[in-house]
């Protein structure tokens, strides 16, 4: 029988979000000013006013950020999902190569393993309640991914997950 379980989470917007969104839209305030400024009142100033108005929209969208993990028969896959446009796919790897895996306020998260480089972040806020880490060798590299599983999913992984790991 296969296994697949799958969710969704979306990013809690930040500071430098806000800082971001702020600025995008005083910017372009800014810039629409010039523009009717400059061209006054008429075809070419409205159709730049309409096109600056879209790329002020993509941009301040593009600031919503989901996060999809989909775990089918031990390989777990977690993909970044920007504006519900755009996918790429950011970890996938066999649960069998988990060389560490926890909640992160276990005994687990050690010096050791917060040192390493290769960090993905893939929560709804590090200061989330539910934070899993997990330590895979990903694209030759030794990487740490914090991910928010649900109980389903959690309970989907053990069995995968080896031995010699404590959960």
């Amino acid at each position: 029988m296969d296994i697949f379980v799958e969710r969704i989470i979306e990013r809690k917007k930040n500071i430098i979000d806000y800082m971001v969104i702020f600025s995008i839209f005083f910017g372009s305030l800014f810039v629409a000013l010039l523009i009717i400024l400059f061209f006054n009142i008429n075809a070419i100033s409205a159709a730049l006013l309409i096109a600056l108005g879209y790329l002020v929209y993509y941009l301040i969208s593009m600031r919503n950020v989901e996060f999809e993990y989909a775990f089918t028969n031990g390989e777990l896959d977690i993909d970044k999902i920007i504006a519900q446009r755009k996918r790429k796919r950011l970890f996938s790897a066999n649960c069998r190569d988990f060389e560490a895996f926890g909640k992160l306020d276990s005994k687990n998260f050690t010096d050791d393993i917060k040192n390493i480089p290769q960090q993905i972040k893939a929560v709804t806020s590090m200061s989330s309640q539910d934070v899993y880490f997990l330590v895979a060798n990903y694209k030759g590299n030794r990487t740490l991914v914090y991910f928010e599983p649900d109980e389903r999913m959690l309970n989907s992984l053990k069995p995968y997950i080896s031995k010699r790991i404590t959960m």
